[in-house]
C-alpha cells in the first residue's frame, strides 16, 4: 500500500499545496463528499476547505455537484495528473524561452566585461595544491610551441602522461620542447626510466647543479612558478600563473642561462652510474 506521505509530496512537487494534495487524495477514497465531511477526513481547517475545493475545481481536478448540499468528486487520477504535468511543461518552456533570453542578454555584458581589465588580472596566486596540478596540466594541454621547465623537488607530479602527449605532439610539430633537471632526481630510478620517456619522445633534457625554482614556460607567454619561502624553506611555496611577456621573456633568459652549463642528461646519468659501480 502506498505511503500517503510520499503521494502527498508527489502531487506537491506536480504544482498542488499541501492542502489540495491532502483533499485530493481523501477525494478520490470514494464516490463524493460534502465540504465539511471532507475537512473532517481529510485534516483541513473548515475555514480554508472552501477555497481548497474552489482551487481544484477550477483547474479541473475535481468537480461539484450543486444541490441542496453541494457534493465534489475527484478528476480520474490519470487525467489530474496529466493536467498537472502540462502546467508544468507549460511553466518550463516559458522558463527555458526566458533563460534563453536573459543568458544573451548576460552574455553581452560579460563580453563587454572580458575589455575592462582590473589591476594584475594577468597573475593568479595559487594556494591549493590540487589547482597548481590542474594549472600545470592546463599549460601542458593548451601549448602549441614550446615547453621550458625546470624540474625541482619535491614533484607534484612524479607520472605525467599528459605531459608526454604534449612533448610528442609539440616535438612532432617542430616546436621546442627542453627540461633543466637536478642531480637528485637522478638518484630515484622511477623517475629516470620516465624522463627517458620524454626524451624519446623529443624532450631535451639536461642536468644543472643548481635548479632555482620550479618553473613552467608555455609558448613564450604563460608562466607557472614556484616561489620557496625565505623562512620556512621548502616547507612553504607561493606558486603564482602569470600571463605577461615582459616577465616570461626574462624567465625565458634565465632559462637559456642556466640551459648552457647544464649537462645533457644522459651523461650526466652515465657518469652518475659509473660512479656509484
Amino acid at each position: 500500500m502506498a505511503d500517503p506521505n510520499t503521494q502527498v509530496h508527489g502531487l506537491v512537487q506536480l504544482g498542488m499545496t499541501r492542502y489540495e494534495a491532502k483533499a485530493y487524495l481523501t477525494l478520490i477514497q470514494r464516490e463524493s463528499y460534502a465540504a465539511s465531511e471532507l475537512a473532517n477526513e481529510a485534516g483541513i481547517p473548515r475555514q480554508r476547505i472552501y477555497d481548497v475545493l474552489n482551487s481544484l475545481v477550477s483547474r479541473g481536478l475535481a468537480r461539484d455537484w450543486p444541490g441542496p448540499v453541494t457534493r465534489y468528486a475527484a478528476t480520474d487520477p490519470e487525467a489530474a495528473v496529466e493536467r498537472l504535468l502540462a502546467v508544468q511543461r507549460q511553466a518550463l518552456a516559458g522558463l527555458e524561452s526566458h533563460s534563453t533570453d536573459l543568458a544573451s542578454q548576460l552574455r553581452d555584458t560579460w563580453s563587454a566585461g572580458r575589455q575592462e581589465t582590473a589591476p594584475l588580472d594577468y597573475v593568479e596566486v595559487l594556494r591549493d595544491p590540487g589547482m597548481v596540478g590542474a594549472r600545470f596540466r592546463d599549460l601542458q594541454r593548451e601549448a602549441e610551441r614550446s615547453l621550458l621547465t625546470f624540474s625541482k623537488s619535491p614533484y607534484a607530479m612524479p607520472n605525467n602522461p599528459l605531459g608526454l602527449e604534449a612533448t610528442r605532439r609539440i616535438v612532432q610539430a617542430g616546436g621546442d620542447v627542453r627540461c633543466i633537471y637536478e642531480p637528485s632526481i637522478l638518484d630515484d630510478p622511477e623517475v629516470v626510466a620516465e624522463i627517458l620517456e620524454f626524451i624519446k619522445a623529443g624532450e631535451g633534457a639536461r642536468v644543472a647543479e643548481e635548479v632555482p625554482m620550479k618553473l613552467c614556460l608555455a609558448d613564450g607567454h604563460r608562466a607557472l612558478f614556484s616561489l620557496t619561502d625565505p623562512i620556512a624553506g621548502a616547507l612553504t611555496s607561493t606558486n603564482i600563473l602569470v600571463e605577461h611577456t615582459a616577465l616570461t621573456s626574462s624567465l625565458q633568459c634565465a632559462f637559456e642561462a642556466i640551459w648552457a652549463i647544464g649537462e645533457p642528461f644522459e651523461a650526466a646519468l652515465e657518469r652518475r652510474t659509473r660512479s656509484s659501480a
